[in-house]
């Protein structure tokens, strides 16, 4: 029987976060595991004066695209968010969200763009696993501070999920990893080949992107879908060369390792020390500069006012800081080359780009992430 207080919604399209969009009398309404197209039945959980937030009850006309989600926890386990949606069809509504955002924060027509597929499963390498109240392995529940037990994960890498199947409903895992994690409830696990990777067990991994190696401490972000992220280097730094380059939020010097053989001096900014002084292993050059402050007090500095050929941002999610775009606006490198993980700040920094005399010439979305409604992109910006 449906809910007293549920109402008859039409989805419209995916928004970014992955919810459906409805409208009902006018307010905007956003639904959890609802697909474009689809006629269901919601309770209305929040309304605010713009908009309301809503909890699917009942898929009254389902999507031609909509499939059986295969995960035992999914909707419970706070990390996928789209195995409803079958799978050549998710990459392809992401890139209409990546358009969309174009479209209504920078009033960018980007046209069709590219979006690069992944293996639709077992293909994190990268992923932290917390230990419920009684010590068994689990997720964080979905808009919960709670643990959600998990036999497997089914985008783990599969040598990962072997770890965890073979440990799951029982204690062994932390009685394994007790002495490790320090009384810790959560813990990073890294797979690649077929070997696991533990926080607190393990340090410094290396392992080889496009041909090359590139080292990081299991503390320290990095990308966690290597098999995309062989496509996804080469494709953003194709065709670049010259005398000077600034990689900026570089992290541990994943692209930088690249850009060392193709330009003559790097300069690379990134404001975890750690993370920078692995940036001068994996990207060497006896003219290098590397710098452990943030990008926003360095575009303040002397560095900062040589001139370069090219410029590669690769941010946090919030995007470049109001002093990163006013620095890149005066400055005026050839090219930009900007990494995303977040569309909607990628479209607002993109608008203040364009208006700055950039034009976009390239923007392709990569699904680093399936299942969920996470894209990474890379734009080129030449200077017109």
């Amino acid at each position: 029987m449906p809910e007293p207080t549920a109402v008859k919604l039409r989805i419209e399209k995916l928004v970014a976060g992955g919810d459906g969009l409805a409208f009902l009398e006018g307010k905007a309404v956003f639904v959890p595991f609802a697909l474009p197209g689809e006629t269901v039945l919601a309770s209305i959980a929040s309304s605010k004066r713009d908009f309301a937030q809503a909890r699917l009850v009942e898929v009254l006309e389902p999507s031609r695209y909509r499939v059986e989600p295969p995960c035992p926890v999914y909707r419970e386990c706070g990390g996928c968010n789209l195995q409803h949606l079958d799978y050549s069809r998710q990459v392809e509504e992401k890139a209409l969200i990546v358009a969309e955002a174009f479209a209504r924060t920078a009033r960018l027509e980007t046209g069709e763009i590219a979006a690069v597929p992944s293996l639709p499963f077992a293909y994190r390498n990268r992923m932290q696993l917390h230990f419920t109240k009684n010590h068994r392995l689990g997720f964080m529940r979905r808009a919960s501070a709670d643990v959600v037990e998990a036999p497997s994960c089914m985008v783990a890498l599969r040598p990962i999920q072997e770890w965890i199947e073979e440990r799951a409903g029982s204690g062994r895992a932390y009685g394994e990893l007790e002495s490790f994690v320090l009384g810790k409830d959560r813990f990073l696990v890294f797979g690649y080949g077929d070997e696991v990777w533990i926080e607190g067990k393990n340090g410094i991994v290396e392992v080889s992107v496009a041909g090359k190696g590139i080292h990081f401490h299991m503390r320290d972000f990095f990308q966690s879908n290597l098999y995309l992220l062989d496509y996804f280097v080469p494709d953003a730094l194709a065709g670049l060369s010259g005398d000077r380059a600034a990689d900026l939020y570089c992290g541990v010097g994943l692209f930088g390792r690249f850009l060392s053989s193709s330009f003559r001096s790097l300069t690379c900014v990134e404001q975890n020390p750690h993370a920078l002084e692995l940036a001068k292993v994996n990207a060497v050059g006896a003219a290098n500069e590397y710098y452990a402050v943030p990008v926003e007090d360095w575009v303040r500095g002397d560095s900062a006012r040589r001139a370069f050929d090219l410029v590669l941002v690769d941010p946090p999610r919030t995007g470049l800081a109001a002093p990163v775009r006013e620095w890149l606006s005066r400055a005026k490198p050839p090219v930009i080359v900007y990494v995303s993980c977040d569309p909607v700040t990628l479209a607002r920094d993109s608008g203040h780009l364009v208006k700055a005399g950039y034009e976009l010439q390239t923007l392709k979305a990569f699904d680093f992430y399936p299942q969920t409604s996470h894209v990474e992109c890379n734009a080129r910006f030449v200077l017109r």
